[in-house]
């Protein structure tokens, strides 16, 4: 059996970074609609954006392949795959590999 515990704590730490300092921004925006239009606005900006996309699309196929492995709660999943938008995927990346050591440490 491995000790999960301190990739664990990582994961939580950088899951609780990408919350903040992606919404650190997203707060200081006159709203969130702003966010996507201006994505889109300079060649540095549509890059960033489109390698959003890709991660997030990557990320979807971890997400169905290691839960379905992994037994995890489909509830779980589904509710990472809307915080991706609704929050970040900086956040819901680690948090998904935190709740993945733990269904590993089982």
């Amino acid at each position: 059996m491995r000790s999960a515990a301190a990739p664990q704590a990582l994961y939580l730490v950088l899951a609780i970074a990408g919350a903040v300092g992606t919404w650190f921004f997203n707060l200081q925006m006159p709203d969130l609609s702003t966010f996507f239009t201006q994505v889109w606005d300079t060649p540095l900006s549509s890059s960033l954006g489109v390698d959003l996309l890709v991660v997030v699309l990557a990320f979807y196929v971890l997400m169905a392949t290691e839960g379905r492995r992994l037994r995890m709660s489909p509830l779980l999943l589904v509710s990472l795959g809307v915080l991706t938008w609704l929050v970040a995927v900086a956040c819901a990346l680690p948090l998904f590999l935190f709740f993945r050591e733990r269904a590993l440490a089982r």
